[in-house]
């Protein structure tokens, strides 16, 4: 089976909260709290829960399990992830490295800090 994205959103809240790198430790419950007004999906491989993705407003985030990232993305999957006519997304402090992966994924830094996918 390939890699694909669910709409089953209580296990991608789950594997969404386990997949995260808090910056500073939230309670489940707070992080479903957070959730809400958001559209979670499931990124699962042969049937197996690998992250999840967070959307709202043309703003993805995705969360991947440790053992699956630098290698869970397809470009199927990524034309799935950025189909979003306004698709963009923000990078935490203390992850800075992800502004290569994006780069690399054909995304620019906007001047409002905001990384938004090249048109």
């Amino acid at each position: 089976m390939p890699t694909r994205i669910v709409n089953d959103r209580k296990t991608a809240l789950k594997i969404g909260y386990a997949a995260t790198d808090w910056n500073y430790p939230i309670t489940f419950d707070e992080h479903v709290s957070r959730a809400e007004g958001w559209e979670v999906r499931l990124i699962e491989r042969d049937g197996n829960p690998i992250g999840a993705i967070f959307e709202k407003n043309g703003e993805v985030h995705c969360s991947i399990l440790p053992e699956w990232r630098r290698r869970w993305l397809t470009k199927s999957l990524l034309g799935q992830i950025t189909s979003t006519p306004k698709f963009h997304t923000r990078v935490d402090d203390g992850h800075d490295y992800m502004y290569g992966i994006l780069e690399r994924l054909g995304m620019t830094r906007g001047p409002d800090g905001v990384v938004r996918k090249v048109s």
